[in-house]
């Protein structure tokens, strides 16, 4: 299956989603005449996910576009992602955070692609 952002399938084929949730916010402490530890649960820190995929077109400047519309969503606005299991994250950023291959676009039997690696935020 691949991601979505917002309704829209920005990420390219080939597309591999890792979910990392962030540590929790836990407060320890320990008071004299209590034995043990004290914990408060502070809620949730959010997620990273880490994208990886390969952008396709039928000729370079296709890719160089695919690669543009990509990249025109880390404006700040949160939208929902939809993973590669079908599983549905709101409130999820793109910061920008993206990187071509290294040996960028390659030529193709059936057009050119470029792989790439990108991280989204969850904020909630």
């Amino acid at each position: 299956m691949n991601p979505s952002f917002g309704s829209a399938f920005i990420f390219g084929t080939a597309c591999h989603v890792v979910h990392v949730p962030h540590p929790v916010a836990l407060q320890k402490d320990g008071f004299f005449g209590v034995t043990g530890m004290t914990a408060l649960f502070g809620g949730g820190r959010g997620r990273t996910f880490e994208i990886a995929g390969v952008l396709v077109g039928s000729d370079l400047p296709g890719v160089i576009a695919a690669e543009g519309s990509l990249l025109s969503y880390a404006d700040g606005i949160a939208r929902t992602l939809v993973d590669t299991q079908g599983r549905s994250w709101p409130n999820v950023i793109f910061e920008g955070e993206y990187q071509a291959s290294s040996e960028g676009p390659k030529s193709t039997d059936f057009g050119w692609c470029l792989p790439y690696h990108c991280i989204l935020r969850g904020l909630t």
